[in-house]
């Protein structure tokens, strides 16, 4: 009798947070709003905070994470309406325990 095993290898990638994408530029008017998303390589599930230019958190952009692999997230924000102080840069601070890496967005008025 002959006994076949077969042996699967399934390996993940640890690493820290990286992206593609390093510098986000959004022209945005009063009536739009501001949505976007980044695509994030990680493992294991990165945290992330979105800094104001003066370093405080910003809580008035919506924001969530999902999993579109176990070592590749999506990162969206929104928020629908813009005000005078939504413009200018924020920084996307993502980490997690292997380092952090950020991504810069620019916030800027667009005429109509």
């Amino acid at each position: 009798m002959k006994i076949t095993v077969l042996l699967l290898k399934y390996t993940i990638l640890s690493g820290k947070p990286s992206s593609e994408i390093h510098n986000i530029t959004l022209g945005v008017s009063d009536d739009t709003g501001i949505a976007f998303s980044i695509t994030i390589s990680a493992y294991p599930k990165p945290h992330y905070v979105l800094l104001a230019e003066n370093g405080s958190v910003n809580y008035e952009m919506v924001h969530s994470m999902s999993a579109i692999a176990v070592n590749k997230f999506t990162i969206h924000f929104s928020k629908t309406t813009v005000k005078l102080a939504d413009f200018g840069t924020f920084v996307i601070y993502i980490s997690n325990t292997f380092g952090t890496t950020s991504i810069y967005v620019n916030v800027i008025p667009q005429s109509k």
